[in-house]
């Protein structure tokens, strides 16, 4: 698209901001918009109504909590926050530079700190019937049984070729294991649901649903600001913490000792509840990043070599058994559950 047909796409948009774009540089679904008022970032986004009204209450409550360390959406001259299409949704935020970040601790341990303080601010807990807590349990459950069958599905598929490729062979000397790990998950996600019927309780917080480096700006300070809460909601920490987990897993060479430094940082803002540690364990001990490995591997074969599917597929095993080392860190009981071979 050329320089004059990017003006002409998003001058419509911007005039409800009153600004005049001289120059739109695309950085992916953000635009870069430089007007003589200064630089500010357009956001195109997949919202719809309801989604779009509930990420504007999110920015809303965190601004009336006090929550500073975010990139604030700007209203339109007529009061809107975002502005909808026929099939485009677009909220504008000011442009904030990227520093190099020369931290000492990890950016993973800066993000975590600030999931920490969310997660105090809007933290509430709410008595559940037993029903409602059976719903969310048998849905997760039917969830990862489905899964499970992906898994044998692929197993089975493999072992009846007469030619096994590199990456079938791969996933078949590793599946047995990532099998015990679907198990470990149910006892951990059945742990969470004996504690939760036992208690008649269930804690919530917001979730910012997408945190990691890839949604944090640092500052010159080396302080996080965070940014794209379009997928925000009340839920369980357990959820907000497994995913920034599998989102930071394949930045760094990490340990479990740096992983516990990241949960010690959130710790001292607010602590895991022993059923959300469970639910948090049966998430990351779920292979759901074999399956993403897997599917990309059906998906897009052959756009990528082989040994390209297979190292993936190899990082993401490793990962999981490092998960497995991580439960005697955080779970402070007799584990139970079988150990899994160090291949």
């Amino acid at each position: 698209m050329t320089s004059r047909s990017i003006l002409d796409r998003y001058a419509p948009i911007l005039f409800h901001y009153d600004l005049f774009p001289e120059h739109i540089e695309s950085w992916g679904k953000v635009k870069q918009v430089q007007t003589n008022r200064g630089m500010f970032a357009l956001k195109e986004a997949h919202m719809n109504r309801q989604q779009g009204e509930l990420f504007v209450q999110v920015m809303r409550k965190l601004d009336r909590l006090g929550y500073r360390q975010l990139i604030p959406i700007l209203p339109t001259k007529y009061g809107e926050y975002v502005l909808s299409t026929d099939d485009r949704t677009y909220y504008l935020m000011p442009w904030v530079e990227e520093e190099p970040y020369q931290g000492r601790t990890s950016r993973e341990a800066k993000i975590i700190d600030q999931l920490g303080i969310i997660h105090r601010l809007t933290a509430k807990t709410d008595d559940y019937p037993k029903e409602t807590i059976d719903e969310a349990y048998q849905s997760l459950l039917r969830r990862w049984d489905m899964r499970r069958l992906d898994l044998e599905r692929f197993a089975d598929e493999a072992e009846g070729k007469t030619y096994i490729s590199p990456f079938q062979l791969t996933y078949l000397t590793h599946v047995h294991q990532m099998l015990l790990m679907v198990e470990d998950a149910k006892r951990h996600l059945k742990n969470w649901y004996d504690i939760c019927v036992e208690k008649g309780r269930y804690r919530t917080v917001l979730c910012h649903g997408k945190a990691s480096r890839k949604h944090t700006i640092f500052n010159a300070s080396g302080e996080p600001i965070l940014y794209n809460f379009e997928r925000a909601s009340m839920d369980t920490p357990a959820r907000d913490l497994a995913l920034f987990c599998r989102q930071s897993f394949g930045y760094n060479l990490w340990d479990e000792e740096e992983m516990v430094r990241w949960f010690g940082t959130y710790d001292r803002n607010i602590s895991l509840l022993d059923e959300e540690k469970e639910l948090l364990f049966g998430y990351l001990c779920f292979p759901e990043p074999v399956l993403f490995s897997l599917q990309l591997y059906l998906q897009q074969n052959q756009d990528k070599p082989e040994i390209y599917h297979v190292q993936r597929l190899e990082k993401r095993f490793h990962m999981m058994r490092k998960v497995q080392r991580l439960k005697g860190y955080l779970i402070k009981q007799e584990d139970q559950t079988p150990q899994f071979e160090q291949q």
